[in-house]
């Protein structure tokens, strides 16, 4: 069998030629999504190709790629790889503006020279950043959120230990002793945090990645270098050496880690892929316009760059609960079928879905049968009381929070569990947001949370319903006081839309 390759949907060569990558551009906000340029050469002509962001890694400024394949990358030739130490009082700026060779754009270059032995090198900011502050795909999205980490996870710290506490929104396979590490010298190196964390503020203030080079420590690497009579250009980071991590434990919790006990039941659903005959099973191909990618594709993080720790802590999971593990079907199972076409994208696991799931629709477009269909109609009476501005609608189903847990469907194991989200804006100039979640005969009460305007409500939304699903159908209202958040739960009632309109004027009163 051959080896599987990952292909640019987009690849505007010949087959068999070869197309030098001769610019990676700086990171830009297209349809909710990162995404970069990536310019390539050959023959005389230059393409320029939009990928997403979490394509970078697979990059490598002057390497030839054939067909379009980012597994496969040639080195120029000259090059040669060199270990070398950057000391704090070491390194320049350098920033000036760039053509992009055979066509009319423009872009910044930004770099960094770094002063080695009695020779200078020009390291490209873009290498810093995948070599040393985001070197896997989850670091590499959350470099452009400001305050996000705590969606994520909760850290706490004891004597000579870290303890992280990760939401369903951490993806389980990034718990993994290479990402722990990674993530864990970034968290408790406090030079780096601030360099990672006000990235965020000026990408969102200015639409720039820049940051100045204020590592309080020295940094070793090896990389492949291109030289010249001065040092050389670093093209790509091979490794980075001698990483401290000051704890000797790691521990951490995750909702998908409970103890797996063997079950003799039946699986309730399995999920089983359609085969595309006229795909090759050895050939995957990127396509920029899918949201997100899969959980299984892992091609693209970092498996050519190495991180070596000085005494690397000790790991250990804590476990909590208990997963019942089904290994069988039987005529019940019910089984569910996804096509794949051999496309993937390298954006972040999920992609940008959750956003796009959460747009705001006015509440006189709405048309919901069953449970929730009764809950607008709650709605509609409420929009008319004089202390009511303006009423907006988010509805959605909560499998896209999550494609894995069970309470996600209903009883059926097939149908998507849907919410609803009213946006009750007053004329205090407050929002309280009302979150509805189909019960299907669940003891579930109605949420109500108080949010300024200037919130990120899509991070509070999504903050709040993954803990729900984590919570198989309960609030988690440790994670709501973590967050200093106003909230009040409300039981239904068996009454007419009328008083239930009046019980939620009431209970909003109490926030305005």
């Amino acid at each position: 069998m051959s080896e599987q390759q990952v292909k640019l949907d987009n690849w505007p060569f010949k087959e068999g030629e070869q197309a030098q990558l001769i610019w990676i551009s700086s990171p830009f906000r297209y349809e909710k999504k990162i995404m970069i340029y990536a310019y390539f050469r050959s023959k005389g002509r230059t393409e320029k190709l939009l990928v997403d962001w979490g394509t970078l890694p697979a990059l490598a400024i002057q390497y030839y790629y054939v067909d379009g394949d980012i597994k496969k990358s040639i080195p120029p030739g000259e090059t040669k790889e060199i270990e070398i130490t950057i000391y704090p009082n070491k390194v320049n700026t350098h920033e000036r503006e760039w053509r992009i060779y055979g066509t009319n754009d423009k872009d910044i270059s930004r770099s960094f020279i770094v002063k080695h032995g009695n020779r200078s090198y020009t390291l490209p900011l873009i290498e810093v950043v995948r070599s040393i502050l985001a070197p896997n795909r989850f670091l590499l999205y959350r470099l452009f959120e400001s305050h996000s980490f705590p969606q994520y996870f909760i850290e706490k710290y004891e004597f000579n230990k870290i303890h992280l506490d990760f939401s369903s929104l951490y993806h389980r396979k990034y718990t993994q002793s290479t990402f722990l590490y990674q993530l864990v010298w970034l968290l408790t190196n406090q030079d780096l945090r601030n360099v990672f964390e006000n990235v965020a503020y000026k990408f969102i203030d200015t639409g720039i990645l820049n940051f100045h080079w204020s590592f309080r420590q020295s940094i070793t690497m090896k990389a492949i270098v291109k030289p010249n009579a001065n040092g050389g250009t670093v093209l790509r980071v091979m490794s980075v050496k001698n990483k401290i991590i000051p704890y000797s434990e790691i521990t951490f919790q995750h909702p998908e880690l409970g103890q797996s006990e063997k079950s003799n039941e039946p699986k309730k659903y399995t999920l089983r892929t359609k085969k595309n005959l006229n795909s090759q099973q050895d050939e995957l191909l990127l396509d920029e316009e899918i949201e997100g990618t899969t959980d299984d594709f892992d091609i693209i993080e970092m498996d050519n760059q190495e991180h070596e720790y000085i005494k690397p802590p000790k790991i250990t999971k804590v476990r909590k609960g208990a997963n019942k593990k089904r290994e069988f079907e039987d005529e019940n199972t019910k089984k569910r079928f996804i096509n794949d076409e051999g496309k993937r994208s390298t954006a972040d696991v999920g992609g940008n879905q959750i956003k796009r799931g959460l747009e705001q629709q006015s509440l006189v477009d709405i048309k919901i049968d069953g449970e929730l269909g009764e809950f607008i109609k709650v709605i509609e009476v409420l929009q008319d009381f004089p202390e009511v501005h303006s009423i907006n609608i988010i509805q959605g189903s909560l499998k896209e929070f999550s494609s894995t847990k069970r309470f996600v469907y209903l009883s059926d194991g097939v149908t998507e569990r849907k919410y609803v989200i009213a946006e009750v804006s007053l004329f205090t100039d407050k929002v309280v947001s009302i979150i509805e979640v189909e019960r299907e005969n669940k003891a579930l009460s109605t949420l109500m949370i108080l949010l300024n305007k200037s919130d990120d409500k899509n991070y509070y939304y999504k903050l709040i319903l993954a803990n729900l699903i984590d919570n198989s159908g309960t609030w988690n209202k440790h994670q709501l006081n973590f967050q200093r958040m106003l909230y009040i739960t409300l039981r239904h009632a068996r009454k007419n839309k009328e008083y239930q309109a009046i019980r939620y004027r009431e209970k909003i009163s109490n926030f305005a």
